[in-house]
């Protein structure tokens, strides 16, 4: 028996295709999928695929250039109405944000306030991943890719009654997988107020406001207080 020719790219080749394909955690979620299993994002250079049967029509096919943030925030699917997640930093120029611990501009999620973003999952449901478009889709794009139900719903909770979406919410099956997945695609970046308006930021009584002023600390606590020798001033 002669061997088939030797493929074009072979697997290991850098010019070979390369895809992540992540599990859905479909939980109890909006409509019961048929095949739960075949719900998943699929990731590659060429871009994001969303195959969520008990939502869409057909897959949800988007640039890689669609996609501003994607981010990992790890937790249960149940969670109480004082629980944040994705908390939203404040950038101070292209490649600074404030730390986290000096404060937050609020969060994608919250248990008690929902998101501004569309989520997949039924309300008393929290979510682990999240991917914020660069800018929000459009009625014809969702309503080609969704069932006619949801995007009724979702066009019932705009201020303008039609379907629009800035991200989505869901649950990935790994979130490790996940976090390393957006990573490898340049797509987990800090999640900042730059990328989230006001209006699609969410709240909790015990958020602290981000603080833009540097603190220092030992050593250049006290080489900021230094006077120079004269003539070296």
């Amino acid at each position: 028996m002669s061997a088939p020719p030797p493929s074009s790219t072979p697997p290991g080749s850098p010019s070979a295709p390369r895809e992540v394909v992540l599990a859905l955690d479909s939980g109890r979620s909006w409509r019961k999928s048929k095949r739960p299993e075949e719900d998943c994002l699929r990731l590659s250079t060429m871009g994001v695929v969303l195959e969520c049967e008990r939502l869409l029509r057909q897959p949800l096919r988007l640039g890689i250039g669609t996609i501003s943030v994607g981010c990992v925030d790890p937790g249960p699917a149940r969670a109480h109405s004082g629980d944040g997640r994705f908390p939203i930093l404040r950038r101070l120029g292209p490649t600074a944000v404030v730390p986290r611990s000096e404060g937050i501009e609020g969060w994608l999620w919250t248990g008690a306030g929902g998101s501004g973003l569309t989520t997949l999952l039924d309300e008393d449901e929290a979510p682990n991943a999240a991917l914020v478009f660069a800018k929000p889709l459009g009625e014809d794009v969702i309503e080609r890719a969704f069932e006619p139900e949801f995007v009724t719903a979702l066009a019932a909770r705009s201020p303008l009654g039609a379907p629009v979406m800035h991200g989505l919410l869901f649950r990935v099956a790994d979130a490790l997988a996940a976090e390393r997945a957006f990573a490898r695609f340049n797509l987990e970046r800090p999640l900042t107020d730059r990328e989230v308006p006001p209006t699609l930021r969410r709240s909790l009584p015990t958020d602290r406001s981000a603080d833009p002023i540097v603190r220092l600390g030992g050593d250049e606590r006290a080489a900021a207080r230094s006077i120079a020798p004269p003539g070296l001033g």
